[in-house]
């Protein structure tokens, strides 16, 4: 891999992958390098979230999380119709552009069909397909674009919050350096106190990466993401349903 998607030297990386153990052994430099970002550069505490994180995989089983079906079933409908989100394109560097319409999701039925610990499940699914894109692509991480038309105050529910919580440690501890950047576009009054609310949630250098803007983003997003890669309720010219959308095992 290009020595461009690491930031520290090959020794600090090598230093990491050593006292993280055997479970480290096979993880490629970009990969080991995120964690040293995520901590400074300094050697033993990117370590010691290396190790946590390989034990959090064990625990959770992660390694197998994109083989599971996360669609309808008799006793649960599909999250895919529920909340609208996936890949489209990259942007300009090369990096998998993530879009998520949380106005145009029907939230509420979502956690109460689902279930808190189902929608976190998914949202792993999610988090390991953006990583291995753009691990295959050789990029960065991932750029997300959240499109906050339609936010109301249903979507900033208990239940919500709850899960943003949870799923925001999650990411910082075990996703380190996963986001390269997110815009989040026609954010209108609540969604904007919506950020005010979750944004304590996350750690300074995860919310230095958010741009929040209102209906006049398009000069912004376009110079970030080329039009082709973008679907035309972003003023873009890719189809609407030319995307990755469905997470997991397709249905069996």
């Amino acid at each position: 891999m290009s020595s461009s998607l690491t930031n520290h030297s090959p020794v600090a990386i090598a230093a990491v992958r050593s006292k993280a153990g055997p479970a480290a052994a096979d993880l490629d430099d970009p990969f080991v390098d995120k964690f040293l970002s995520a901590r400074g550069g300094a050697v033993d505490k990117a370590a010691q979230m290396l190790t946590a994180h390989l034990e959090w995989r064990a625990q959770n089983s992660v390694d197998t999380v994109m083989q599971e079906y996360f669609g309808a079933t008799s006793s649960r409908p599909d999250i895919h119709e529920l909340y609208s989100a996936g890949f489209y394109g990259n942007d300009r560097a090369g990096n998998p552009v993530y879009v998520e319409r949380p106005g145009k999701s029907n939230v509420a039925e979502a956690f109460a069909k689902l279930g808190e610990p189902f929608m976190v499940r998914w949202h792993i699914c999610t988090m390991e397909t953006g990583r291995d894109l753009y691990r295959t692509k050789k990029a960065q991480g991932v750029v997300t674009v959240i499109d906050a038309t339609g936010i109301g105050m249903g979507h900033i529910s208990k239940a919500a919050l709850s899960f943003f919580r949870k799923v925001s440690a999650m990411d910082q501890d075990n996703y380190p350096e996963h986001l390269v950047t997110s815009i989040i576009i026609n954010a209108g009054m609540i969604a904007k106190n919506g950020w005010k609310m979750l944004s304590p949630f996350m750690d300074t250098r995860t919310k230095a990466k958010f741009h929040i803007l209102g209906s006049d983003y398009h000069e912004t997003l376009h110079s970030l993401v080329p039009k082709e890669s973008l679907p035309a309720f972003l003023g873009g010219t890719r189809a609407d349903g030319d995307c990755l959308r469905i997470f997991g095992a397709a249905a069996p």
